[in-house]
């Protein structure tokens, strides 16, 4: 079967179509030199060579219309060039030196990676998954533009799990742009260091704040790197050591109710998240359980109390009044005489600088926190994943909408 119109899809400069055959669930595609063409370098372009073989190269190319998979064959020519010092291969340009699979190819498995998991794209292809996932990455690389590090203002900073057994990954965002530029395997001080080791003084200076967690190992790094630049402690973690506290408390109440054999024992018990929730969030059971609770307890209710009096604080505007208010409460708090709350208090008033910065800024990790749903479709898509550099780039591939 002769194809005349479809040949426009294989022309190549030095090459023309030979013949194109159709059998069954196949299309052969095969070229040939075009004598027009001499055989030129195809680094530096000179004319200066000297023809040294010809082997028969065959590479898998897109399907189209019935045809499950299509076989491109062609002449692949050695030269040596006498301007290089060096020999080449003259092949047509879409194929790729390493790969057994035109460059528009990979570009078409690269598309399908977006939303189908490379398991399935193996199976229908009749590839492996191990080589999706690495042609995906190479139209990645190739395709997605550098980080930029000339427009920082805010950077957000934070851990991410990757694997089974607290393999973590740091992640560091643009706060504006919400670009991800730099993910590498480890959460230490020298992990965040390698990033900043790739700025330029100016790009340093840059910076006016960078929102982190309160208790992770980025403080120093931060410091040390960018002495100028505000830290923000991130307000959802502090909520979430505020919840560990009163958790703690939970758990000594029930404790202490059990060994009373006291009735309110059944009260506490299952109340953990009940406790954690916003008012908006409960439903109408779950609000008058938590009432019950609370009356039956005064430990609980006063801990409860300051608990949500500590939420109004981010909704300041001016850093005085909020200081103020911060001041007040820790206050309360140590009147209260709830040991586990005291101490996260004490914390939160050594670190109120960190956290004041927020009224200004009013930066948060929030944007981050979006990448733990994306890393693990991710991850579930690429059959699991122990290439970081990868996972980067396809992180990179969303935070960029590309």
């Amino acid at each position: 079967m002769h194809v005349q119109g479809i040949r426009n899809l294989y022309k190549a400069r030095g090459y023309v179509v030979r013949s194109i055959t159709i059998k069954d669930a196949a299309k052969t595609v095969v070229l040939k030199r075009d004598k027009r063409f001499g055989n030129s370098c195809p680094i530096c372009l000179s004319d200066r060579t000297r023809y040294h073989k010809t082997a028969m190269r065959s590479v898998r190319d897109y399907p189209i219309g019935d045809a499950v998979f299509t076989e491109i064959h062609y002449p692949a020519v050695q030269v040596y060039c006498i301007s290089c010092g060096q020999y080449r291969t003259i092949r047509p340009g879409q194929m790729d030196e390493h790969a057994r699979v035109t460059r528009r190819y990979m570009e078409y498995i690269s598309r399908l990676c977006r939303k189908t998991p490379a398991s399935e794209i193996a199976e229908l292809l009749g590839h492996s998954p191990t080589s999706i996932c690495e042609w995906d990455k190479q139209v990645l690389q190739r395709k997605l533009p550098k980080p930029n590090l000339d427009r920082m203002r805010i950077l957000l900073i934070d851990e991410k799990s990757v694997r089974k057994g607290h393999n973590y990954v740091t992640v560091v965002m643009n706060g504006d742009t919400r670009e991800i530029l730099f993910m590498e395997e480890g959460r230490k001080k020298e992990t965040l260091m390698r990033f900043f080791d790739k700025l330029e003084p100016a790009q340093k200076q840059r910076v006016e704040a960078v929102g982190i967690d309160r208790g992770g190992a980025y403080l120093s790094a931060v410091r040390e790197a960018l002495p100028e630049a505000a830290v923000v402690f991130d307000k959802f973690h502090i909520i979430q050591n505020m919840n560990a506290a009163m958790d703690e408390i939970r758990r000594a109440e029930y404790r202490k109710a059990l060994k009373e054999k006291s009735s309110s024992a059944s009260l506490i018990k299952g109340q953990r998240y009940n406790l954690f929730r916003l008012a908006e969030n409960r439903t109408e059971a779950q609000t008058i359980r938590l009432q019950e609770l609370l009356s039956a307890n005064e430990t609980l209710s006063s801990a409860h109390m300051l608990c949500e009096q500590l939420r109004l604080l981010w909704g300041y505007r001016h850093r005085g009044y909020a200081e103020r208010f911060l001041q007040n409460w820790v206050s309360l708090v140590a009147e209260s005489g709830t040991e586990d709350l005291i101490r996260f208090a004490k914390g939160l008033w050594r670190s109120r600088a960190e956290v004041l910065n927020y009224i200004q800024y009013r930066v948060t990790t929030g944007p981050l926190e979006s990448l733990n749903n994306i890393i693990e479709q991710i991850l579930r898509r690429s059959c699991g994943m122990r290439d970081i550099d990868y996972l980067f780039l396809k992180v990179r591939q969303v935070s960029l909408d590309l």
